[in-house]
């Protein structure tokens, strides 16, 4: 699929999206506001389904066909889409999830691999897919910033076979979702189903990438969710909070409910950020390792830095008792 065939896909998937918006409303298939929501209206929830389709159409038109991956996201994205529509117990959609990591490294020709290697790796791919879901909180968010994230590894890998269909086709359906959840209002949220499956659907050229830089540079291209996700984790481990409960202590929470900003302001900040990032890591390509490393080092601990001052900064606003509730 070339990124032409791809903007010809547009419309349908536009048209896909609305049809579904519609479905989803006759059925009640909405998030409802409540005390730990971002949101103040119900809103459909799996929207974030059409990024899927869009994918799949790519696996079916692609010269080269990925059947492990293809298998992987079709898992992944099942389990989120029951979620999204009754709650599955944590360790069904985990299992699931390390089901999918695993055929996803079958394609990147990853297994067999030594046991001490694999197993970070794993926890690496579930815990992105998770850190994707975690993230999805705002309006925009999920929309913008796989923009970004899916254009970079697109521009990247422009001349190798694996961004042929999957990449351009992937974008289309990012930015007809784009349509109906970049807004002051959405019409409707990406849900498990779409934040689930597009840190999947990243997973795949991003490992390409790896390995054909022989670098771990391209992890950077989640830098800005992966600060945000880990370091949030271990403030609410520190204040002795239950990690798997639902929660309003990420940074762009708190940006929204204390600062005041708007849904897509965030959202906007958050994704120019890692456009940032993403220049970076562009330019750390053609240094040597020890640069590479140096760059790696500097560009999270500003991060880090940023994050924590910010929520410093934060912390004294009245929004306190709601959030540091476990």
């Amino acid at each position: 699929m070339t990124m032409l065939s791809a903007w010809l896909l547009l419309p349908l998937l536009v048209a896909l999206e609305w049809g579904y918006i519609g479905l989803a409303r006759r059925l009640r298939l909405v998030d409802r506001p409540n005390a730990r929501s971002s949101h103040a209206e119900p809103t459909v929830r799996g929207g974030g389904l059409i990024i899927v389709l869009a994918a799949m159409a790519a696996g079916l038109t692609d010269r080269q066909p990925s059947p492990w991956f293809m298998g992987g996201l079709g898992l992944v994205a099942l389990i989120s889409f029951v979620d999204d529509i009754l709650p599955v117990p944590n360790r069904y959609r985990l299992a699931v999830q390390l089901l999918a990591v695993v055929a996803l490294l079958v394609q990147l020709g990853l297994v067999p691999i030594a046991g001490w290697v694999l197993l970070p790796v794993l926890l690496v791919g579930v815990g992105t897919l998770n850190a994707c879901n975690f993230m999805d909180g705002i309006n925009g968010i999920t929309a913008l910033y796989s923009l970004v994230t899916l254009s970079t590894l697109w521009w990247l890998g422009r001349h190798d076979s694996y961004t042929s269909g999957l990449l351009p086709a992937t974008l289309m359906g990012v930015l007809a979702f784009s349509l109906f959840n970049v807004r002051r209002k959405a019409l409707c949220f990406a849900g498990d189903v779409g934040s689930v499956s597009v840190g999947f659907i990243i997973l795949y050229p991003l490992g390409q990438l790896i390995l054909r830089e022989g670098s771990l540079l391209p992890l950077l291209l989640l830098a800005v969710y992966g600060v945000d996700s880990v370091l949030t984790i271990l403030h609410r481990l520190w204040l002795g909070q239950n990690i798997f409960q639902a929660h309003r202590m990420h940074l762009f929470q708190w940006l929204v409910h204390r600062q005041g900003w708007s849904h897509l302001r965030v959202s906007g900040l958050y994704a120019l950020v890692q456009g940032v990032v993403n220049g970076a890591v562009y330019w750390g390509f053609r240094e040597p390792a020890s640069t590479q490393t140096w760059l790696a080092f500097g560009l999270l601990a500003a991060l880090a830095v940023t994050y924590c001052l910010t929520k410093k900064r934060l912390a004294g606003s009245p929004a306190d008792a709601l959030v540091s509730v476990g």
